[in-house]
């Protein structure tokens, strides 16, 4: 009989009904419900990297040029980060699913303390490092002196990102999609409000191009004030303890066991892209300054985010469930994920492939004011149309195999297509050759259709269902 008073459900039992959820219900079902929290979040995070280009295209060439060398050596400092988190979600969802929630904490909370001591560090070296990163560019004049103090600026947003990466990576290993998508989104809405705000001195003295990198900076700071928040006030199994936030060893090297791979492919993969953006650099098209190559480039992978960042929501959501599904002893659930994941996210790449290749002009006509960045840009960006289904076989497997703790043939996959295929193709088409972008981006191409082959048959040949994390 109701006593007509508020009833307070445990802990255990929320935890423990997301749990039975991810792990019996309807696969299908279950793919889709968590990926479109991811999705939406990342959704917000595409319109914000789109606006950002498009803002820097409104001032002139020299300023996307200063913001995509921003936003790649940015990515690095997520990508260290993020070999954190992919230990801590394949752990934290391993003893979700194994209903081992104290084990879940602790792992959060010691995998928070690392990967905010990267942080830090990461951001104390881009700010040191900023004059060498510009001259490695061979950047000078104006385009150099922005590049300098817009990487100086960003890197100070870097400071708190420990805490926001690692926290949702965490919450969506124990099933959490909801909390990331609120964090995450509430930082694209507001760097996206300060941008505007900064550079066109709305309210505030206008700081022109600084004030997109003023604006990220204040958006990621504020941000990571809010994950910390979140997981003080908690997400069952989950919460920020001061008592937990120490060392322990015994995970740390769990998280490095993990990890160590993870970093490697990371370090390799954006090495790649480094030398990769200095093949671009070197690109000639007769008749066009070199700017105009760089800013199409950034545009044509800015917008490439439509393809990439659902393909990062549906591998998260494979990860979250692969993981619990390891821990539970469920080994064809965990084995089918994967594939279900591929067939979702396969039907956004396809309508990617058609968006891309109709409206390469609008896109270009939209997002620069320059014709040469926009005659550049038209036929490269067709080309890279075709090639949006392998990218997504790519990044759901390789999502789906981290969730696992299987981190070795991703950084296969990355070494041989970086090294073998990515630079080498780009190079001698794009530089030797001199196809312009169009020759440079079959490196790119080369590089997505191997990753995607050698990525897919390490999933279906399936040693990895057995690891233990």
């Amino acid at each position: 009989m109701s006593t007509g008073k508020l009833q307070i459900i445990p802990t255990e039992t929320h935890a423990s009904q997301r749990r039975d959820r991810i792990l019996n219900g309807d696969l299908r079902q279950q793919v889709i419900l968590l990926s479109l929290p991811t999705l939406f979040q990342q959704f917000l995070t595409f319109c914000v990297g789109m606006f950002d280009t498009w803002l820097s295209g409104q001032i002139d060439a020299t300023a996307t040029t200063a913001i995509g060398i921003s936003a790649y050596i940015g990515w690095m400092a997520g990508l260290m980060v993020t070999t954190v988190s992919i230990g801590a979600m394949a752990m934290v969802s391993r003893h979700c699913g194994a209903k081992q929630h104290d084990e879940a904490n602790h792992v959060m909370n010691v995998s928070l303390l690392v990967g905010q001591v990267f942080c830090v560090t990461i951001a104390a070296i881009l700010y040191w490092m900023a004059p060498t990163i510009v001259a490695s560019f061979q950047l000078g004049g104006r385009t150099g002196e922005v590049a300098l103090n817009y990487l100086r600026l960003d890197a100070v947003g870097h400071l708190l990102t420990g805490f926001t990466i690692v926290g949702a990576a965490a919450l969506r290993g124990s099933g959490d999609m909801k909390r990331p998508m609120i964090v995450l989104g509430t930082i694209n809405l507001l760097n996206i409000l300060a941008s505007v705000c900064l550079v066109y001195g709305i309210g505030v003295p206008a700081m022109g191009v600084y004030g997109i990198a003023a604006g990220t900076v204040t958006a990621k700071l504020l941000g990571g004030l809010l994950m910390i928040f979140v997981l003080w006030m908690g997400s069952e199994p989950l919460k920020l303890s001061l008592k937990l936030l120490r060392p322990d060893m015994t995970i740390i090297r769990r998280l490095f066991d993990l990890g160590k791979f993870a970093a490697m492919d990371s370090m390799t993969h954006w090495c790649g892209q480094f030398a990769f953006l200095m093949i671009i650099k070197r690109v000639v098209v007769p008749g066009v300054h070199d700017d105009a190559v760089f800013a199409a480039h950034v545009i044509g992978v800015q917008v490439e985010a439509i393809t990439y960042l659902p393909a990062m929501a549906w591998g998260q959501s494979a990860a979250a469930i692969i993981g619990q599904s390891l821990g539970a002893g469920k080994l064809k659930r965990a084995y089918r994920v994967g594939f279900e994941a591929v067939r979702q996210c396969g039907l956004l790449g396809m309508f990617a492939t058609v968006l891309f290749f109709f409206g390469a002009p609008a896109i270009y006509d939209i997002m620069h004011n320059d014709p040469a960045v926009i005659s550049v840009g038209i036929p490269a960006f067709r080309l890279m149309a075709c090639f949006q289904v392998p990218l997504v076989i790519f990044l759901v497997l390789r999502s789906s195999l981290q969730g696992a703790g299987d981190t070795r043939g991703p950084l296969l996959a990355t070494i041989i297509g970086i090294c073998v295929m990515r630079l080498p193709v780009a190079w001698y088409c794009g530089v030797y050759l001199q196809l312009g972008l169009v020759g440079a981006w079959m490196g790119m191409f080369a590089d997505i259709v191997f990753r995607a082959s050698l990525v897919g048959w390490r999933y279906v040949r399936g040693r990895w269902v057995r690891a233990k994390v």
